[in-house]
């Protein structure tokens, strides 16, 4: 169970950098478009490099966090207990929503059409 929660930090790490480079790129592009240089290549940039050191940063950050251990250990416990459900109930619980969103959708079509109809006769007058 220990390594499915530090396994999530290093993917947390992983999301990090590759958010915040591509927000980074964006920023500096917006700034100058000389400020983001390419370091490795065309496709690694400072941009990057800043995202690169903020994931590892993060994943170094969540791994040795007592709190946040305790607390994604807590996480992937309560994950245990919990029953989740077989194939055929998920497919049945999808009908379900589907038919549900379409008769919704109906009725509030309706609803809309028939307010549509009545103001349009009100402000004819």
């Amino acid at each position: 169970m220990e390594k499915y929660v530090r396994l999530s930090y290093v993917v947390i790490g992983l999301l990090v950098w590759v958010m915040l480079a591509a927000f980074l790129s964006s920023v500096l592009g917006w700034i100058s478009p000389n400020i983001d240089k390419p370091l490795l290549g065309a496709k690694f940039a400072i941009s990057d490099l800043l995202g690169l050191f903020a994931g590892v940063g993060a994943a170094v950050f969540l791994w040795f966090s007592a709190e946040v251990n305790k607390f994604g250990m807590e996480v992937a416990g309560e994950l245990r207990s919990v029953t989740w459900p077989t194939w055929p109930e998920t497919r049945v619980s999808t009908i379900v929503v589907v038919v549900t969103t379409v008769v919704v959708s109906l009725i509030l079509g309706l609803f809309d059409a028939v307010i549509g109809a009545l103001t349009s006769v009100i402000y004819r007058l």
